[in-house]
């Protein structure tokens, strides 16, 4: 593992993050597929997912109901099927904190409230690598259920021999997903985005993907409301001498299992402690885990804050000392035992981050996320010295009957 100098960093980052969730092909590949999907929907659909996922799928296969994914649940072995307990348990007990409430204030001119509700249907993305990503499921599915979105549908590509995982299905089954749509990319963004024979469009699409799916995602944005464009994954670690080198290690490669474009830098102020996190463990050579020298943590904890990255992970007392000056980062795991991989399951908190800089202005997944906000307004008494007040701003935008009308109930 090469230790670059600390001023090195951003550029890294720079680098790492390339032009951001996506490029020119993904997006003029997104956008041929999202055309075929609204000209042939279904059978568009499907020569994707047998191009990409499974040569011999048949349109059959493409929607699983609620009945099958019931059945194909009960196979989840019982030791995973405990862990999605806890998991999903742990999650909904952190987002049920975040139940939105409504918003009123009363005077003697007017009853004002904001009124939240649930959206009618959510599509959320799943996507898989050598198997299916449950622990997606639960963090999409959980915050609409909590939300009380009406349908939940949930897209992940189609595997190779075309069975249902079962700890997929199990947890489906606890977020009480309506249909499961087996496929994945730009194809599934857009079945959900406009809809197709089987499969009714949906009001929000919200979930992680590659760069073809982020690319999609910005493309029907007009059309449909999305949660965020996600990037390759990051994380950024910040640790003082006294964290444990083993553990350091781990959570780098960890991060760098998250495949192409994932970014893992370790920041420290001890040279000597960077070089043994080198070499305990031969797989840190690689490409995607760097790792850098600062003058001193508060220098360290500075371009950690700067990058906002979708994790950073602070370890060590003097790192964790620092941890209110992290404003910009998805997520912050405070301490060595704090592994990011919690988060990831079963710690409670949202796995789905934002990436690639946005946590300058973006959220982890929430409830909010999928909510929507109504403003009432019910106007009475006497209405004069308002009436008056709003005319003559209108008379000042130039607006005649805006004035009228105000004028009207002077």
């Amino acid at each position: 593992m090469r230790i670059a100098a600390l001023s090195a960093f951003p550029a890294d980052v720079a680098r790492a993050r390339g032009g951001g969730a996506f490029g020119t092909a993904e997006q003029e590949t997104a956008v041929g597929i999202i055309g075929a999907v609204r000209r042939q929907g279904d059978a568009a659909v499907l020569r994707t997912v047998r191009r990409f996922d499974r040569a011999r799928a048949r349109a059959s296969d493409l929607v699983v109901e609620r009945a099958a994914l019931r059945r194909a649940a009960r196979a989840c072995p019982v030791d995973v099927r405990r862990a999605l307990d806890l998991a999903y348990a742990r999650i909904r007990d952190f987002h049920e904190q975040q139940r939105p409430r409504e918003a009123a204030r009363r005077d003697a001119h007017a009853d004002l409230r904001l009124v939240p509700t649930p959206l009618d249907r959510v599509g959320a993305l799943v996507p898989r690598g050598s198997s299916a990503y449950p622990s997606t499921v639960l963090m999409t599915g959980v915050p609409s259920q909590v939300a009380g979105v009406g349908t939940l549908v949930v897209a992940s590509p189609m595997p190779p021999d075309g069975q249902i995982d079962p700890a997929l299905a199990y947890a489906l089954e606890l977020v009480g997903a309506t249909v499961l749509y087996r496929a994945g990319g730009a194809a599934a963004v857009a079945a959900l985005a406009y809809g197709t024979r089987s499969l009714p469009r949906v009001d929000k699409i919200v979930g992680p993907g590659n760069a073809y799916t982020a690319a999609a995602k910005w493309l029907v944005s007009a059309d449909v409301g999305i949660d965020a464009l996600q990037g390759p994954s990051e994380l950024v670690a910040v640790a003082s001498g006294d964290a444990d080198p083993h553990a350091l290690a781990l959570d780098l490669l960890a991060q760098a299992e998250h495949g192409a474009g994932a970014f893992a830098a370790l920041i420290s102020d001890d040279a000597t402690w960077l070089r043994t996190v080198g070499e305990g463990i031969p797989g840190l050579r690689t490409q995607r885990v760097r790792a850098y020298h600062a003058s001193g943590l508060a220098a360290a904890v500075r371009a950690a804050d700067a990058a906002a990255p979708e994790h950073v992970l602070l370890a060590g007392r003097g790192a964790v000392a620092l941890a209110d000056r992290i404003r910009h980062a998805g997520a912050l795991f405070i301490g060595e035992r704090s592994a990011v991989a919690f988060g990831d399951y079963i710690a409670g908190t949202n796995h789905s981050l934002p990436t690639g800089g946005t946590a300058r202005w973006s959220s982890a997944l929430r409830v909010d996320d999928f909510i929507r906000w109504t403003s009432r307004a019910s106007l009475r008494g006497d209405l004069r010295e308002l009436a008056r007040a709003a005319a003559a701003i209108a008379g000042h935008e130039r607006m005649r009957y805006h004035r009228a009308s105000l004028e009207a109930r002077a």
